[in-house]
């Protein structure tokens, strides 16, 4: 990772979240964004929006189905399109949360799952991996051409995050009208990202190796024609795992080649002509801050830096309430 006074000119700007004392740490930011202690909270207070939800098959290109749920807070409101991170859902806490934030201020919200999250393995036999963006570029060309909306927004959450970016990036080409994109901790450099994982608290690897395996086998049981992998299932190495995949059921030379796919630093985003935010936490123990510094410096795009916030936390009171729900309701209210 190079310097950050050495690359681009982009001046970060502060944001005005302040982690209370006991939430200084990053782990603790980054476990409370999912932890099951903070689900009863965060579903309780989302409760009317949840009632209000209803699964939505969305048709894509090549017979491809991606799974989400539609809140209508009023027919002609605005619809922001919200995607997770990796192995979460439309039922992660990070998600429910802003999803709610934004009903109750009368937004509808999309939250889309990507393929193979939340209960859509059995919807399409191949198996998800990070460069499947024409799907989700199709998914969110069809939620515009069947709700037309007054404005459509889109914003997402760590890979959702990079996703979010990817699909502004092309949304000309597709006629995709965005008015602006919101990442959060968005997965900028995978190769970093994997290393940050192997060297870092050993917690982060073993949750998302937990439910990776258990996605991976849920759809070896849906399509046992199609896959058997169990043998591969039996490391720990997030590495090898990912190698195998690639190499068996991919269309990558290498885990580098696979990576470069979806790797957004350098000259990735400097055609992007959305409105967009990008929000990093200095303290984020997955996403390396510095990577920001390696993104173009372009006047549609706002880069908002935060000393502390760990990986999608935020948390800024006992009540575990995230300043993510306000940061994310301000971007798209000035908009």
């Amino acid at each position: 990772m190079q310097a950050e006074e050495s690359h681009q000119k982009i001046n970060p700007k502060d944001v005005d979240y302040t982690a209370p004392n006991w939430a200084r740490n990053q782990h603790i930011q980054s476990l409370l964004a999912t932890v099951k202690l903070r689900r009863g909270f965060v579903q309780q207070r989302a409760q009317a929006m949840i009632e209000a939800s209803r699964e939505v098959i969305i048709e894509c290109d090549d017979g491809i189905k991606l799974q989400s749920f539609y809140a209508e807070a009023a027919q002609d409101a605005p619809l922001v399109v919200l995607i997770h991170g990796w192995e979460g859902s439309h039922q992660s806490l990070y998600l429910l949360s802003c999803a709610n934030t934004l009903f109750e201020n009368g937004y509808n919200v999309i939250r889309l799952n990507l393929r193979d999250h939340g209960d859509s393995h059995h919807l399409n036999p191949e198996l998800f991996h990070s460069n499947r963006l024409d799907e989700v570029i199709s998914a969110v060309k069809q939620i515009q051409e069947r709700f037309q909306p007054v404005k459509l927004f889109l914003a997402g959450f760590s890979l959702g995050g990079n996703f979010a970016l990817r699909v502004a990036n092309k949304s000309k080409e597709h006629d995709i009208r965005l008015t602006k994109t919101v990442a959060v901790c968005p997965a900028l450099d995978p190769k970093d990202i994997l290393e940050k994982l192997e060297n870092g608290l050993s917690v982060y690897i073993k949750y998302f190796m937990y439910k990776w395996k258990r996605s991976l086998r849920k759809k070896q049981e849906l399509f046992p024609h199609l896959y058997d992998i169990e043998e591969s299932l039996q490391t720990d190495s997030m590495r090898k795992l990912t190698e195998e995949l690639v190499n068996y059921y991919g269309d990558y030379d290498s885990i580098n080649s696979y990576f470069d796919g979806y790797d957004i630093t350098g000259n990735y985003l400097k055609d992007l002509d959305v409105d967009t935010t990008i929000l990093l936490a200095k303290d984020d123990p997955i996403i390396d801050y510095r990577a920001i510094y390696q993104l173009p410096d372009k006047s549609n795009i706002e880069y908002f830096l935060s000393d502390h916030g760990g990986h999608c936390g935020f948390i800024k009171n006992y009540k575990l309430h995230s300043w993510l729900d306000e940061f994310l309701l301000e971007q798209l209210s000035d908009s």
